[in-house]
């Protein structure tokens, strides 16, 4: 289950974990830097509000110099903050999980890849991430993940 702080990927855990306990299963967290991301589409996932008073001003300044996307190190942080926040909900809900260590690269691909390695029957993702288009009923992440997917997968919006 890829998370990234995302309102729909938030929705998302509760139903990968409906399928986990229906099914025996268990939950393996993925999170991949959004890198190049705009600091302004990172202070709206709901983990900000958990971002130390330095963290939140960091992104203010790199959001209001639109050409300058969040540092490494921020990007990192939070990736942290969604792993944990997306693990102590399943853990609430009595489900096994595993976090996998934060990644970088095409997010596509390495969900793809990630769910080669762990073995996932299912892929359960958010159909929107932090940049929020609206430009067709499924982000581009979500349209390239269950077009080249073998396995099932679930769209939560």
């Amino acid at each position: 289950m890829p998370v990234d702080g995302s309102e729909h990927a938030n929705k998302a855990i509760s139903i990968a974990c409906d399928l986990a306990q229906k099914y025996n299963g268990r939950i393996a967290l993925l999170h991949i830097l959004a890198d190049g991301k705009n600091a302004a589409d990172l202070l709206e996932l709901s983990v900000a509000k958990s971002f130390s008073p330095k963290l939140t001003q960091q992104l203010k300044l790199a959001a209001s110099n639109s050409s300058q996307p969040a540092p490494e190190n921020v990007l990192r942080f939070i990736g942290e903050k969604i792993l944990e926040q997306a693990k102590a909900k399943v853990i609430r809900r009595g489900v096994e999980v595993e976090v996998l260590p934060i990644c970088s690269g095409d997010p596509a691909e390495t969900i793809l890849m990630t769910q080669g390695k762990v073995g996932a029957s299912t892929i359960v993702m958010g159909c929107r991430g932090v940049s929020d288009t609206k430009q067709s009923s499924h982000g581009s992440v979500s349209n390239a993940v269950f077009s080249k997917a073998t396995c099932t997968c679930l769209s939560v919006k």
